[in-house]
């Protein structure tokens, strides 16, 4: 009786150990065997080596039928494993798949009512009804009327997303994949992309300046930036003196003169004085420069207005304090000889 009651105690005592071994992805491997040995029961349907020299012990009343439901949930447990095995060799099949998995994936979005794409990060463990609700932000279709497209790197068409429930992270999703959104509701491309066609709040300068809860209103009460008279005065005075330095700096800078520009960041340019004084496109004094190469970014005109002739992308507006004269004749980069 004792040596019943000791065995079924053995068994009871095991069964939490045997539901986690069975659930376990490595359930065949060596340790696992070891530690059912020294429990003291096995069968042969979940260990590899398993066979009559495992079985030490005799089965207690109803041991043999646990022991069937054990096996039963071990071999449903097995033909998962081997299901997904053949799944993941078939996506492998059109998908190389190296290394682990990363918890994000970036991937392309398009849609058949935008002609532009998308470049986002998205979580592997989003299921693709959460998916789609993201989407929404991003293409502007609802979620129930998108169909999902998942197309690789080189645009070759993988499968369809239309399992709800299923995880982002079980398709062939990649770095670089384009999943495209189908609608369904009834829109129109470009019907999103055609800002004239938002209705927009405009107001008039005359109402805005009568508002006491605006901006400009408390600029004006604290007399703050712009509407500051010492601030103003002390800007008026800056621009006065700085407009006096240029002109005494273009006063040195006769036109016609060979020059050498030397701008924040940008390598030297050589050129001939074409300019000098003020402009109408930006205050103070600016010198013309006729560049020796097309490094300029004008023909002499500035908006409609011409100070001066030269070659298209030959000439330039610069200040005077980037400007030195001297004899700088043109450089010879040996194009003539070759």
């Amino acid at each position: 009786m004792r040596d019943r009651g000791s065995s079924c105690q053995s068994f009871l005592s095991a069964s939490a150990f045997a539901r986690q071994a069975v659930s376990r992805d490595a359930i065949g491997r060596t340790v696992h065997r070891e530690r059912l040995l020294r429990i003291g029961w096995a069968y042969p349907g979940l260990l590899p080596g398993g066979g009559e020299e495992t079985r030490r012990l005799a089965d207690p009343p109803g041991g043999r039928a646990w022991i069937g439901q054990v096996r039963e949930q071990g071999e449903g447990l097995i033909s998962q494993k081997r299901r997904r095995r053949r799944l993941r060799s078939r996506w492998r099949g059109e998908m190389e798949v190296t290394g682990l998995s990363a918890p994000t994936v970036n991937v392309f979005i398009s849609s058949s009512l935008n002609s532009f794409r998308s470049q986002k990060r998205y979580s592997r463990s989003l299921t693709v009804a959460e998916f789609k609700c993201k989407l929404q932000l991003v293409v502007g279709s609802p979620a129930s009327c998108m169909e999902l497209e998942l197309y690789g790197p080189d645009d070759k068409f993988y499968s369809k997303l239309d399992q709800e429930d299923a995880l982002l992270g079980s398709y062939p999703v990649d770095d670089g994949c384009r999943i495209h959104v189908i609608d369904h509701s009834g829109a129109r491309l470009g019907e999103y992309e055609d800002m004239s066609k938002v209705e927009k709040y405009e107001i008039s300068q005359e109402a805005y300046d009568q508002r006491q809860n605006s901006v400009r209103s408390f600029l004006k009460r604290n007399k703050l930036g712009r509407y500051s008279e010492e601030e103003r005065a002390q800007q008026e005075a800056e621009s006065s003196q700085r407009l006096t330095e240029e002109e005494a700096q273009a006063g040195a800078i006769p036109v016609g003169s060979r020059c050498e520009v030397q701008a924040p960041g940008q390598p030297p340019r050589r050129g001939t004085v074409m300019y000098v004084g003020l402009t109408d496109f930006k205050p103070g004094y600016w010198i013309g420069v006729r560049y020796d190469e097309p490094l300029g970014k004008n023909d002499g005109s500035v908006n409609g207005k011409r100070y001066f002739e030269c070659q298209a992308k030959y000439g330039a507006f610069v200040k005077p304090s980037v400007v030195t004269v001297g004899d700088f004749p043109e450089e010879d980069y040996g194009l003539d000889e070759m």
